[in-house]
């Protein structure tokens, strides 16, 4: 059965979907940005419970989650939103899946709390070296659109297309009625990476190269990291990066895959 729940980080609210009962390692799973949020992971959520806790939260900027009054998207945020979520569901060590944009950040949180993380899953992640994006940081003006099928045909132009090009009641849960139309719930300014107003003033952790992160994590083998030092992040990506998840067939059976080949 599922449980929705909220709990405060910094300055947004965060929502989060709960399934299951204790028993073996929990799982945490976290959503991708173009566009999805906790509710794309319902089923795999679900299937997963059968022996133990899962749980997605909407990402600060998305779906039920809080805007950032700050605009604060950094790596540094949503690392303390997770360590908020799971304060809030008492876990000690879960298991941390990471999908698509979420890659980035899930790396980031094991690399600076590796003693609340058992395992890390990374599942079809572009791995974006830096912070941010190619649009700019703030100022940007939301999604709207005039009808539900006008937003799927949108997302439906994408080279891989999510969830809601082709599910329209998925669509609809990811939309809210505006005065010109319908809204898609994302903050458009989502991938600012420094705060604005009174949340510049705030500490954050130094930046860090993913691929640095990604290194400090990676068990070695025969006193040897599996994966060469001397292979280019453009190379890597290519060699070991999964067929697509964004179905949920396909992401139910990359994680009940992992889940087979743990013992937790």
């Amino acid at each position: 059965m599922q449980r929705n729940g909220r709990v405060n980080s910094g300055d947004v609210s965060i929502f989060y979907r709960a399934f299951g009962a204790r028993g073996r390692t929990p799982i945490l799973l976290m959503h991708g940005a173009n566009y999805f949020d906790s509710y794309d992971w319902i089923s795999v959520a679900e299937a997963l419970a059968t022996d133990r806790e899962v749980a997605s939260f909407d990402k600060r900027g998305f779906g039920e989650t809080g805007w950032s009054p700050s605009k604060d998207y950094s790596v540094d945020a949503n690392m303390g939103d997770i360590l908020a979520v799971l304060g809030e569901l008492k876990w000690e060590r879960p298991i941390i899946a990471g999908h698509s944009a979420s890659g980035r950040l899930t790396i980031s949180f094991a690399a600076n709390f590796p003693d609340k993380i058992s395992r890390l899953i990374v599942v079809d992640s572009g791995l974006a070296r830096e912070e941010g994006g190619a649009r700019s940081p703030t100022g940007n003006p939301p999604l709207v659109f005039d009808t539900v099928e006008a937003a799927m045909a949108h997302f439906a132009k994408l080279s891989n297309p999510p969830r809601i090009a082709h599910d329209r009641e998925r669509a609809l849960a990811a939309l809210v009625k505006v005065d010109k139309g319908l809204m898609l719930k994302r903050d458009p300014d989502f991938q600012n990476s420094s705060p604005q107003g009174e949340g510049a003033n705030l500490p954050q952790r130094a930046r860090r190269d993913v691929w640095a992160e990604l290194a400090a994590i990676i068990p070695r083998s025969n006193g040897r990291r599996s994966i060469p030092s001397t292979t280019s992040p453009r190379k890597r990506r290519r060699r070991s990066s999964p067929p697509s998840a964004n179905s949920p067939p396909a992401r139910e059976g990359c994680l009940r895959r992992y889940r087979s080949e743990t013992s937790n």
